[in-house]
C-alpha cells in the first residue's frame, strides 16, 4: 500500500508545480516555527524586564514626589515656626491661657480696658498674618487659636470659623489629643468648608516654657500646590500619588487631577518599617501596583500604577504578534498555491515564446503579469526581440541611406567652391566694368562667407572674429553709403583667446540698425578687446540714440528670462539674447554681459562681454 502511495508522490513531485509549491512551504513555515519559539522566550523576557522597569520608575517617582511634598511641609513648618515664635503671638496666647486659668481674676476690671485690649490683640494678629500669609501665593488662610477659642484669622476670600466648627472638626481633635507637637493635616475635614484645599494645623508652646501649650495654629493651602507636584510626574497618565496619616487613618490620593481624601485604612500596612514596601491597593475600581515609604513618624507617601496598565502593553503585543502570525501562515498557504501555479504558468508561456523566436518568427511577443523577475524577464526578451527586429528592418534601410548620403558628402563638397566660384566671376566682372562698391561688396561677401565657415569650428580666436566684424562693417558702410564710421582695436594678449563664432556680429548689427541708423549726424562706432585683471573684455560702443530707462530695463529683463518667447522674438533684442544663450552655454557662471546707456536720447549705448580667462582657451 505504501509503494503506490510514494509512486504516487514521486510523479506528483517530478512536476513543476509540486517543487515549487513543497519549497515555498518549506521555506516559509521551518523559519516561523523557529521564530514563534524565539518569540515566545523574547515575551516573556520583555514581560519580567517590563515589570522591573515599573518597579524601579515606581521607586524613582516616588522619591521625586517625596521630596516635592516634603518641601511643601517643610515651607508649612517654617512658616508656623516664625509665627510660634514671634513675641507678640507669645505674648497674647500666654495672656489668654493665663485668663482662662485665672477665670475673672486675670481680666482687667474696666470693660473698656479689655475692649482696648481685645481690639489691639486682634490688629496685631491680624497684621502679623497677613504678612505671613503674603509668603507664598497658596496659602488660602491662616488661623491662630487660643486656649479661650478665639481665632485670629486672615483669608483672602469669604471664610470663617466659628466654635462650632473647631468642634466638629476631627482634625482639630487630633491636634488637641496628640502627644507631639508635628504637623497634622486633612482634606476632607470640616474646617475645610468645601474648598479646593489642605488643612494643617499644629500645637503652639510656650517659648519660655516649651513644655506648657498655649494655642494652635491652622494653615489653609490650596490644594493646586500638590496637585501640581502630583501632576509634574504622572508620566504614563495611569498613576495614583496619595499621604496616609497613620495614627487618624486619614488620606487623600490624586488619580486623573482629581485629589480625594478620607478616613480609614487605605493600604493594610505591616508592622515595623515599611519603607519602600512594594503592595498593592484597590481604589476607584481598579488594582494599583504601589510603593509606601515613610516621610515622617505618622505620615506616609505612595505612589501606584494601574496594574492592568502594566501588563497590557506586553498582553498586546503578545496576542498581536500570535494573532499575526497564525494569519500570516495561513495567508502564506494561499499565495503559495497561487505562486505556484502564476510561476508555473508564466514560465511555460516564456519558453514557448522563446521557442517561437527561435524559429524565426520576429514578431513574436509574450504579455506577462506581475511585477517580479519573471515579469523582467519577459519584458526584456520582448525588448530584445523588438530590438532585433528593428535591427533587421534598418539594416536594409542603412544600406539605401548609405548611398544617398555619399552623394550628398559629394554635393556639400561642390555648393561651396561653385558658389566661391560664382562670387569671384561677379567680383571680376564688376571691376571690368568699373563698379568698385559692387566689387568691393563682392569680395567682402565672399571673404566673409568663407570666414563664417571656420572649417566647421564651434570657437575662434578674438582676432579672427576682429576680422570677420571688420569685414562685415565694410559691407555695411557700404551699404548705408558711409552714414557712420568705425574703429576697431584688439590688445596683442588677447587676440589669441579664443570665443564663440558669430558672437559679435549681432551686437554690432543692434549698435548700427536701433543706434545709429536714425542719427542725423554721423555715427561712430568703436569697438575694442582687452585683458582687464582676471577677464577678458570685448566692448562695442556707439553715439547712437540710446536707450530709455524703461527700454534699458525691458533689455535687463529680456537677458535674465523674465520675457516671454514670443516677445523675443518680435523685439529687437533678439540678436543679444542669441549671443548671451550661446556664452551661458560655453562659459556658463565665468561670463557675463554688461549694458550701459545714459537712459537719455542721443547719448549712445555701450555693450561689454567679459568672460575668465581660465574659462577661455588660447
Amino acid at each position: 500500500m505504501l509503494k503506490p502511495l510514494f509512486r504516487h508522490l514521486s510523479r506528483w513531485y517530478t512536476t513543476l508545480n509540486s517543487k515549487i509549491f513543497i519549497k515555498l512551504i518549506l521555506i516559509i513555515s521551518v523559519p516561523n516555527l523557529l521564530l514563534i519559539a524565539v518569540i515566545a522566550q523574547l515575551m516573556s523576557d520583555q514581560i519580567e524586564q517590563k515589570e522591573a522597569e515599573m518597579n524601579n520608575t515606581l521607586y524613582v517617582l516616588e522619591h521625586a514626589a517625596s521630596r516635592e511634598i516634603r518641601a511643601i511641609f517643610n515651607d508649612v513648618t517654617t512658616l508656623t515656626n516664625q509665627i510660634l515664635i514671634d513675641p507678640d503671638v507669645q505674648r497674647i496666647l500666654a495672656s489668654a491661657k493665663k485668663t482662662m486659668e485665672e477665670g475673672d481674676a486675670g481680666r482687667p476690671l474696666d470693660e473698656n480696658v479689655r475692649l482696648q485690649e481685645r481690639y489691639a490683640n486682634e490688629h496685631t494678629m491680624r497684621n502679623l498674618l497677613s504678612r505671613s500669609r503674603l509668603v507664598w501665593n497658596n496659602i488660602f488662610s491662616i488661623a491662630i487659636i487660643d486656649m479661650n477659642g478665639e481665632v485670629y484669622l486672615n483669608t483672602s476670600e469669604n471664610y470663617r470659623i466659628y466654635p462650632e466648627d473647631l468642634e466638629r472638626s476631627e482634625l482639630f481633635k487630633t491636634v488637641i489629643s496628640a502627644e507631639q507637637s508635628g504637623l497634622a493635616w486633612s482634606v476632607s475635614d470640616a474646617l475645610i468648608k468645601n474648598k479646593d484645599m489642605i488643612t494643617i494645623a499644629r500645637k503652639i508652646y510656650g517659648v519660655t516654657q516649651p513644655t506648657e501649650m498655649i494655642g494652635y495654629v491652622i494653615v489653609n493651602l490650596s490644594l493646586d500646590a500638590v496637585r501640581s507636584s502630583y501632576e509634574t510626574y504622572n508620566y504614563y497618565g495611569q498613576m495614583i500619588f496619595g499621604m496616609i496619616h497613620a495614627s487618624e487613618n486619614g488620606w487623600m490620593v490624586y488619580d486623573n487631577k482629581k485629589i480625594q481624601g478620607g478616613t480609614g485604612p487605605l493600604i493594610d500596612q505591616a508592622a515595623g518599617d515599611i519603607a519602600s514596601k512594594l503592595t498593592e491597593v484597590r481604589l476607584n475600581g481598579r488594582i494599583w501596583r504601589t510603593v509606601l515609604m515613610r516621610m515622617d513618624q505618622q505620615d506616609y507617601l505612595f505612589v501606584g500604577l494601574d496594574k492592568e496598565f502594566i501588563h497590557k502593553e506586553t498582553k498586546e503585543i503578545r496576542n498581536k504578534l500570535i494573532y499575526g502570525y497564525v494569519i500570516f501562515l495561513f495567508l502564506a498557504l494561499i499565495v503559495s498555491l497561487w505562486a505556484t501555479k502564476i510561476l508555473s504558468q508564466r514560465l511555460r508561456q516564456l519558453i514557448k515564446a522563446m521557442r517561437k523566436f527561435g524559429q524565426n518568427m520576429w514578431g513574436t511577443r509574450i504579455s506577462l503579469k506581475g511585477n517580479d523577475e519573471i515579469r523582467i524577464i519577459g519584458d526584456q526578451f520582448n525588448l530584445m526581440a523588438s530590438e532585433i527586429e528593428e535591427l533587421m528592418t534598418n539594416l536594409k534601410e542603412q544600406q539605401r541611406l548609405k548611398r544617398l548620403f555619399e552623394l550628398r558628402v559629394l554635393e556639400y563638397q561642390i555648393n561651396p567652391h561653385f558658389l566661391y566660384n560664382t562670387l569671384d566671376s561677379i567680383h571680376w566682372l564688376a571691376q571690368e566694368n568699373e563698379q568698385p562698391k559692387i566689387s568691393e561688396m563682392v569680395s567682402g561677401l565672399s571673404k566673409l562667407f568663407r570666414m563664417i565657415l571656420s572649417q566647421g569650428r564651434e570657437t575662434i580666436t578674438l582676432a579672427e572674429e576682429f576680422e570677420m566684424v571688420r569685414v562685415y562693417l565694410q559691407i555695411q558702410k557700404i551699404r548705408f553709403e558711409e552714414r557712420f564710421d568705425f574703429t576697431l582695436h584688439l590688445a596683442d594678449e588677447a587676440a589669441q583667446y579664443t570665443i564663440g563664432k558669430l558672437v559679435m556680429q549681432p551686437l554690432v548689427e543692434n549698435a548700427i540698425v536701433h543706434g545709429m541708423r536714425r542719427l542725423r549726424k554721423k555715427g561712430l562706432l568703436l569697438i575694442t578687446g582687452y585683458l582687464e585683471e582676471d577677464e577678458v573684455v570685448v566692448d562695442v560702443s556707439d553715439n547712437g540714440v540710446g536707450m530709455t530707462v524703461e527700454q534699458l530695463n525691458k533689455q535687463r529683463e529680456l537677458l535674465n528670462g523674465d520675457v516671454l518667447e514670443e516677445e523675443i522674438i518680435s523685439s529687437s533684442g533678439y540678436g543679444m539674447k542669441n549671443v548671451d544663450s550661446r556664452l551661458k552655454m560655453l562659459y556658463g557662471c565665468s561670463y557675463r554681459m554688461i549694458i550701459r546707456s545714459s537712459g537719455e536720447a542721443g547719448e549712445g549705448t555701450s555693450v561689454q562681454i567679459r568672460i575668465k580667462k581660465q574659462a577661455m582657451k588660447i
